[in-house]
């Protein structure tokens, strides 16, 4: 709609299915195609007509997460299509395109604000990292071969049309979803469940193990595929025991020497190693795995460039600003005080400072200066300044 700013978020990309829908009923379960009959859509993330040429463009500069496939065939962009001074080779890149290979670029996000954006977002409200490639496919051509991903994922279609072919294959344990394993699947056999259309504009969602294979019509595609890489119990598991051993000594004992070679030795790890888990049995040892998966999650947060003018505003008690958003953050207890942490900052206080900070933490909507609570009219000013300097607070106008 012209004059009408889009925030990408989930809600967005699901619209007009809710997210608590897609949430109880979809996630994790089984595929969904959202046809948003829009092909302009996306256009807040790449231009349709030219999303092509923008992707080449952004990986002109550093081809080392770029590569090729074609059937089992892969090239590497960092060792098949780099010149001498370390860019791209775009126009080897533009014959082996036209020779039937799909190109692969990961790490969008890196390059697009608007597609870090919606990663961010995403991020924010289902507390999972976000990683978001990109596939361009030759017109006529099978893409990657059947097979299953390891992780759950969108994709979004830029450009051109893809038809997806969903077979209903056995169910294949998450212990044989490592990102090491061949995931490619012999669909002889195999029923197929249903194949779909992919418009521009559309989005469809797999859940992880579901066995696909797509092809373009008589034009080229370009999709981005929107992965989510929720942690795992184990990775909990980890956290919790990582940060435990500042607390319990178990976890820090040393292996017994010849504990590879020893059949003796080896005898007796059983035992040490049940008393070391045991150290998570301590109530606080699952908050501090949390805490730890917090803090990677706050550092995966970008703030804005924050604009000169920005921080030489004079601002007082009636200064309209917000939260930067999508941006995870948290407050957290340090020596002498509290800390607001997001991205890779922290803004550090007295704990007079903690019901200011967790306000502004958790605020979702615009606030004035003055709303801050806990602080005089001057502290409330300064801690307005610091956090619009650090880009975590922006400065609004009351139209």
């Amino acid at each position: 709609m012209p004059g009408v700013t889009i925030e990408p978020s989930l809600a967005w990309l699901l619209h007009p299915l809710a997210v608590n829908t897609f949430l109880d009923k979809v996630w994790g379960t089984t595929h969904y195609h959202v046809k948003h009959r829009c092909a302009s859509y996306f256009d807040a993330l790449l231009q349709a007509p030219s999303a092509i040429e923008e992707l080449l463009e952004l990986f002109r500069g550093d081809p080392s997460t770029m590569h090729l496939l074609r059937g089992e065939d892969r090239k590497s962009g960092s060792d098949s299509y780099r010149l001498a001074d370390g860019s791209l080779d775009v126009a080897r890149v533009r014959n082996d395109f036209a020779d039937g290979y799909t190109i692969i670029m990961g790490g969008v996000e890196r390059y697009v604000p608007a597609i870090a954006s919606l990663a961010h977002s995403i991020e924010v409200e289902l507390n999972y990292p976000i990683q978001v490639n990109a596939y361009i496919t030759p017109p006529a051509t099978h893409g990657l071969v059947p097979h299953y991903d390891d992780h759950d994922v969108f994709f979004l279609e830029v450009h051109g049309s893809k038809i997806w072919h969903l077979y209903d294959g056995p169910d294949v344990p998450p212990r044989e979803m490592q990102p090491e394993n061949n995931k490619a699947v012999a669909i002889d056999g195999l029923p197929l469940l249903t194949d779909l259309c992919l418009e521009v504009g559309d989005v469809l969602y797999l859940p992880r193990g579901q066995i696909h294979a797509a092809e373009t019509n008589s034009e080229p595609s370009a999709h981005l595929t929107v992965g989510l890489h929720p942690p795992t119990m184990l990775t909990l598991a980890i956290a919790a025991l990582s940060a435990q051993r500042f607390h319990d000594d178990r976890l820090n004992a040393y292996l017994p020497p010849g504990h590879l070679d020893d059949a003796d030795v080896q005898a007796t790890l059983g035992v040490l190693l049940r008393d070391a888990v045991k150290a998570v049995e301590d109530p606080s040892a699952i908050a501090r795995g949390l805490d730890v998966l917090a803090d990677s999650l706050v550092h995966r947060g970008r703030c804005p460039p924050v604009e000169p003018a920005s921080t030489a505003a004079p601002i007082d008690g009636q200064t309209l600003v917000r939260k930067y958003q999508p941006l995870y953050s948290r407050v957290q207890a340090v020596a002498g005080g509290v800390a607001l942490r997001f991205a890779s900052l922290a803004v550090r206080a007295g704990a007079d400072h903690e019901a200011a900070m967790q306000f502004i933490s958790k605020s979702a909507e615009p606030f004035r200066v003055c709303d801050i609570p806990g602080l005089g009219a001057q502290e409330q000013i300064e801690l307005a300044r610091t956090l619009i300097v650090g880009g975590f607070l922006i400065l609004l106008s009351d139209n």
